[in-house]
């Protein structure tokens, strides 16, 4: 269940109207779409809505068939997308409210996902608040350690490469891009793991241009990769990146301005604005 469909199945319980399930934390023209599934909550918005009604986060998940007084996947993946929705608006309130709503369950400390998730979330947060150069190398240490902790690349390990490209030489990042593409074709992968490492892979072309890589078997790999997606609709971004950065990298700037510019055109200024140049 989605966490709106959730939230609605909370407030006919409570027996609230929508605008007292709100009260003065969204408007609810706002709540009623998240409701409905056309806008997403914000993690520090949902925990405190569940507050005001004096529901504790756990008890919210476990309600809906989640794993009963542990961490287990299914938290994993609502936190998951509660952390992405804050990181995207810049929400550090709202990531340290994830974290310590991992911390509440009682096997947190001894469970890979709910520490992994954690350490992005933590990852995350340092870097939006005092900037990517400041992330303390404990926290580096420990994505590292979960990341390499399994014998395949799972989503977690994944997810947590994705966050965390820039900490590592190239040399090293070279060899793990090739591991990843050389075992991981797109049509073997569910669609959750096809669209991280999708994501892994335009970051290391960012990585690669910002550093002025330009050659080598990891480029080739991962332009090969990107070009075996299908072009159904939910591969078209990821294809119109990779075409950017072959254009970056190869010289042409004037077909990658132009790129941009259609982008730009088609009201997504929010992404160009974190594009390489």
């Amino acid at each position: 269940m989605e966490i709106g469909a959730a939230l609605k199945v909370t407030r006919k319980k409570l027996n609230l109207s929508q605008s007292e399930m709100a009260g003065n934390i969204l408007t609810k023209s706002y709540y009623s779409k998240i409701e409905r599934g056309i806008h997403e909550i914000n993690a520090q918005d949902l925990i405190d809505i569940l507050n005001l009604h004096g529901i504790r986060i756990q008890d919210f998940f476990e309600e809906f068939n989640f794993e009963k007084n542990t961490f287990g996947k299914s938290n994993f993946d609502h936190l998951h997308r509660l952390v992405g929705n804050a990181y995207y608006q810049k929400d550090t309130d709202g990531l340290l409210k994830v974290i310590d709503a991992i911390d509440k369950f009682p096997n947190s400390q001894n469970n890979r996902l709910a520490r992994g998730l954690r350490v992005e979330a933590k990852l995350l947060y340092q870097g939006l608040k005092y900037g990517p150069e400041k992330i303390d190398e404990e926290t580096i240490r420990e994505v590292k350690q979960l990341m390499f902790n399994s014998d395949n690349w799972d989503e977690l390990s994944l997810t947590l490469l994705s966050v965390s490209l820039s900490f590592f030489k190239n040399d090293e990042l070279s060899a793990i891009i090739k591991a990843i593409v050389t075992r991981n074709k797109p049509d073997k992968l569910t669609s959750r793991n096809r669209e991280i490492v999708s994501s892994i892979l335009i970051n290391y072309l960012a990585y690669s241009y910002n550093r002025k890589i330009t050659k080598g078997a990891a480029l080739s790999l991962t332009f090969s990769w990107l070009s075996e997606l299908d072009s159904s609709p939910k591969n078209c971004l990821t294809k119109i990146y990779a075409n950017y950065f072959q254009m970056l990298l190869s010289g042409n700037k004037e077909k990658a301005n132009q790129i941009r510019q259609f982008l730009n055109d088609n009201g997504m200024e929010d992404l160009t604005r974190y594009l390489a140049r």
